[in-house]
């Protein structure tokens, strides 16, 4: 999902016009759908073979992720996300939302030093396998997945004296369209 965000606001940033009269309205909600539906595949997968005894094809499954997440979402995110940052320097005439593109930076930044280091060691298993990294890499992908929420509101209430609202009114701050 990060990576269609990041590509979706890449493609929002270099051809606004084409996202604003021709982009398809249900584009989004079917890309994201799609990857749920990916995800879920894969999940089950990981379940039925690697829960079920199934170690020989579980490396298979867990290498196809591996391969999934290095090898192709992570590139599309980080290459969406350098294109979006040299755009939006390089044009300061236009106003941007600074704190949506806060969130996807902070954010992608996050999973690269948190999320990747699994996808690294799960790889790096098919030839080593030290437990004491595993956990290690385990425990910042838990980090991870616990990071966006408080980026969320960490942003959304920026640049408040006090932080006087509910999380519901720092998020509406976040992704408010302006």
């Amino acid at each position: 999902l990060l990576t269609a965000i990041s590509v979706e606001r890449c493609v929002g940033v270099l051809w606004p016009f084409w996202c604003r009269c021709h982009r398809p309205k249900l584009l989004s909600a079917i890309v994201c759908s799609l990857l749920w539906a990916l995800a879920c595949v894969l999940a089950g997968l990981v379940y039925f073979m690697c829960d079920m005894g199934n170690s020989g094809h579980c490396w298979m499954v867990l290498g196809t992720l591996c391969f999934l997440n290095f090898c192709f979402f992570t590139p599309f995110m980080v290459l969406s996300n350098v294109v979006l940052f040299i755009k939006l320097r390089r044009s300061s005439w236009q106003h941007h939302p600074a704190r949506m593109y806060t969130v996807i930076f902070l954010t992608v930044l996050f999973f690269l030093l948190f999320g990747i280091p699994l996808s690294i060691q799960i790889f790096l298993n098919f030839f080593v396998y030290i437990s004491f990294v595993f956990e290690v890499c385990l425990l910042l992908a838990s980090v991870n997945s616990s990071t966006n929420p408080i980026i969320y509101v960490l942003v959304g209430s920026y640049g408040r004296p006090r932080f006087r609202g509910s999380v519901k009114v720092a998020l509406q701050r976040v992704f408010e369209d302006r």
